[in-house]
């Protein structure tokens, strides 16, 4: 198992690492974009600048320097793309069938679900180390570029939405996981899933504009992760990651299913 897993993670290591530098710098711009700011005493003029329908998702997140520097963590692009790797990750065991890899693994007397739960615990431990690399960089930031006065966000508004963010990727990893017990091509199982995520993005998004699509947005991962409800103190952030695990957990059980049955 640790084998697996080895050789995963040297396949997608420079994937990853260049996935972590973009976060980093991205959370490192953002705390000094928010020092800026600080200096200028313009938050209350920013804030005031958010249409009232965009308040759900920004006016939070816009009202001082300790909210702006975790914006990064429910930012659109921030969040499409660590659950587009996350999706990427889980596609690894159709990506072993189309390469005829699995073929060589089982060649040994090995049990299927090591393919399966090597590829959980690739998952559970790159994203995971991306979204701590997030947090440390946010941390760094902070000590280097804060202005000395200026509030710190509180650490545990920070590990909820460094959570919450988590779970959501692990929910559309498992998700493909699952879809890769049908797949013969890594193709086939990452691409229904990239898709469908930025649907659910934009279906929970307009949900907050247009009342009837409310209802369809309870099917939407993204229901269960507001990091502008977080800001506020009115995250359910238990709930959330128990709904998300939940699902995960269905999803990374059909996987196993899939594939002590699948012919390869």
């Amino acid at each position: 198992m640790l084998t697996l897993v080895a050789r995963s993670l040297r396949r997608i290591a420079p994937l990853t690492g260049g996935v972590a530098a973009i976060l980093s710098a991205f959370q490192f711009a953002l705390v000094a974009v928010a020092a800026a700011y600080e200096r200028a005493g313009s938050f209350g003029q920013l804030g005031a600048l958010v249409p009232d329908f965009a308040q759900g998702h920004l006016g939070a997140a816009l009202a001082s320097f300790a909210s702006m520097t975790t914006t990064g963590y429910f930012e659109p692009a921030v969040v499409m793309l660590i659950a587009q790797f996350a999706i990427h990750l889980g596609a690894e065991p159709a990506a072993d069938v189309e390469t005829g890899i699995a073929d060589i693994v089982l060649a040994h007397p090995l049990p299927r679900a090591w393919i399966v739960t090597r590829t959980l615990i690739v998952v559970a431990v790159v994203t995971a180390a991306l979204v701590a690399t997030m947090g440390t960089s946010t941390w760094l930031g902070l000590r280097w570029l804060a202005p000395p006065a200026a509030p710190w966000p509180q650490a545990g508004v920070v590990l909820q939405l460094m959570l919450n963010l988590t779970a959501v990727a692990w929910c559309f990893a498992a998700a493909t996981l699952a879809a890769s017990g049908w797949a013969r091509r890594r193709a086939q199982a990452q691409a229904p899933l990239a898709v469908a995520a930025i649907a659910a993005y934009l279906v929970w998004f307009l949900a907050g504009w247009w009342t009837p699509i409310r209802p369809l947005a309870r099917l939407s991962p993204f229901q269960y992760f507001s990091g502008a409800a977080i800001l506020r103190g009115a995250g359910r952030t238990l709930f959330n990651v128990s709904v998300l695990g939940a699902a995960t957990a269905v999803a990374s059980a059909i996987a196993y299913w899939r594939f002590e049955r699948r012919d390869m």
